[in-house]
């Protein structure tokens, strides 16, 4: 998951016709969510904000949403794993930095007031590489808010699949090779998360980790904070 490797291109080679009808769906529950982390962090105006998992590819438009949101663009800095021209491009009041999968984050020790990061765990790769991940969160930032699907949704919305996310975790990635989606069934790409999972890799009491529910009694994501 570096600049110029297959990640990038691979996933803009995932976008299907399903995917972009249900941008608009992603983008009210996005949108909710956002209203929910201003609601439980309350961030200040002149809070220091880093938003982890900034990408420049915006073909799905949810992503990124965080960035048009927030109102003031001044105080965010956005972590990339692409060249951060990219980012400053499309939002050049943002200040954009480069990270590297599995390595620290290039930030002192509480540095920031909040750290975000959307969608972005489940990408991480495996168990041990999401624990370095939010304990570098965790690290860097006074507060957190995370989101990232929930495993136990009937459908998983990157390899497009009906359940068969919660057979056992060989076998699921074993269909998925059989159905040609060889990307997303690399555990480097793709590691579902349920909440028994996440509090597996967290080692901090006081982060909390909330149901989320995009329709009434569906739960679809989870969101990861501490306030």
């Amino acid at each position: 998951m570096i600049d110029d490797n297959p990640w990038i291109s691979s996933v803009k080679n995932t976008v299907t016709v399903t995917k972009k009808a249900l941008t608009n769906l992603s983008i009210r529950v996005r949108s909710h969510q956002y209203r929910l982390f201003i609601k439980l962090l309350k961030p200040k105006s002149a809070n220091k904000i880093l938003d982890v998992g900034v990408t420049s590819d915006e073909t799905l438009k949810d992503s990124n949403l965080f960035e048009r949101l927030y109102p003031h663009p001044e105080n965010l800095t956005a972590a990339t794993i692409e060249t951060p021209s990219r980012i400053k491009k499309l939002y050049p009041k943002i200040r954009a930095v480069k990270i590297f999968p599995g390595k620290k984050l290039p930030f002192d020790n509480k540095q920031f007031d909040v750290v975000t990061s959307w969608a972005t765990l489940e990408h991480v790769g495996g168990k041990e590489d999401q624990r370095f991940f939010i304990k570098e969160l965790l690290r860097v930032g006074k507060k957190i808010f995370l989101t990232t699907p929930y495993k136990y949704c009937f459908y998983e919305p990157h390899s497009e699949v009906f359940f068969l996310h919660w057979l056992p975790d060989k076998l699921f990635r074993r269909i998925l090779r059989s159905l040609g989606k060889t990307f997303w069934a690399k555990e480097t790409n793709l590691r579902p998360l349920g909440i028994r999972d996440l509090k597996a890799i967290i080692g901090d009491n006081d982060v909390k980790i909330k149901l989320y529910c995009s329709f009434p009694l569906l739960p679809t994501h989870l969101i990861i904070y501490k306030i």
